[in-house]
C-alpha cells in the first residue's frame, strides 16, 4: 500500500460489525430504478466520494430522477481502500490504470466489469491508447450508440454519461485535475460523485495534478 492509500485508508470509518453484503460480479451495467435501503458501494467508496462532496453538495441534491444523491456511508458494505495511482503524467496514469485493469482480469473478472470514467474527452484518447497497446478488449463511448453493454470489454466513456451504471471496477484518470479551469466546481464535484459511487468492488484515482480534489481527498 503506498502512503496515500494509507491516508485515505486512515480517514475510512472502520468496520462497525456484522457480515458483509455478498458481491455478485455478474451484475454490471445495471440502471438504478430507485430509491435503495441498501448501497451496493463500500464503505470506503462512498466516504472517499464524500469527502469530495463534502460543503459542495447537501442532502438536498437529487438526481434526474428526483432521488438523492448523496448515499449515507453507514450503508455501505466493508470493502478495500480506494487504489491511488499519483504519477508525473495523465498518460502515465493511463498506463498504470491498464495495468491494473489485467490483473483484477487475471484475479477472475471479466472485462465487461471494468471501466474507465474519464473528465473529458482528451483522457479518455490517452486511456483508449494505453489500453490499445496494451492489447486489451475495450469499448470507447463518445457518442449515444455506441454503448454495448453486453460485451466482454473494459468500458471507456466519459464521467457524465455513466450515471446509472454499475461496475465491479471503476478507474477514475485524472482527478488531480479537477475541477478543470473555469469548472463550476459544485457541478464538478457532483459528476465526481456519481462517477466514484459506478464502483460496487473497487475503486482507483488518479492523482496527478493539483487540482482542489486532490487536495479534499488529502492526497
Amino acid at each position: 500500500m503506498t502512503s496515500g492509500e494509507r491516508r485515505l485508508a486512515e480517514r475510512l470509518e472502520p468496520t462497525q460489525g456484522g457480515d458483509p453484503l455478498p458481491i455478485h460480479a455478474a451484475r454490471r451495467l445495471r440502471r438504478t430504478t430507485g430509491p435503495k435501503t441498501h448501497y451496493r458501494n463500500t464503505r470506503q467508496i462512498l466516504h472517499t466520494a464524500s469527502l469530495v462532496a463534502a460543503n459542495l453538495l447537501t442532502a438536498d441534491d437529487k438526481d434526474d430522477d428526483g432521488i438523492p444523491l448523496l448515499k449515507p456511508v453507514s450503508c455501505g458494505r466493508e470493502g478495500q481502500a480506494p487504489v491511488i495511482i499519483k504519477l508525473p503524467t495523465l498518460r502515465d496514469e493511463a498506463f498504470a490504470i491498464a495495468d491494473h485493469l489485467a490483473s483484477a482480469h487475471k484475479e477472475g473478472l471479466a472485462w465487461g466489469d471494468m471501466a474507465a470514467l474519464c473528465a473529458d474527452w482528451k483522457t479518455m484518447d490517452l486511456c483508449a491508447s494505453a489500453l490499445a497497446q496494451r492489447k486489451l478488449p475495450h469499448r470507447v463511448r463518445k457518442r449515444s450508440g455506441e454503448y454495448r453493454p453486453g460485451a466482454d470489454a473494459i468500458q471507456v466513456m466519459t464521467m457524465k454519461v455513466s450515471k446509472g451504471l454499475e461496475f465491479p471496477v471503476v478507474a477514475l484518470p485524472g482527478v488531480g485535475h479537477m475541477p478543470a479551469v473555469g469548472e463550476d466546481e459544485k457541478e464538478a464535484a457532483r459528476v465526481f460523485y456519481v462517477a466514484a459511487t459506478r464502483a460496487t468492488q473497487k475503486l482507483m484515482l488518479g492523482m496527478c495534478g493539483e487540482g482542489s480534489f486532490a487536495k479534499r481527498l488529502h492526497l
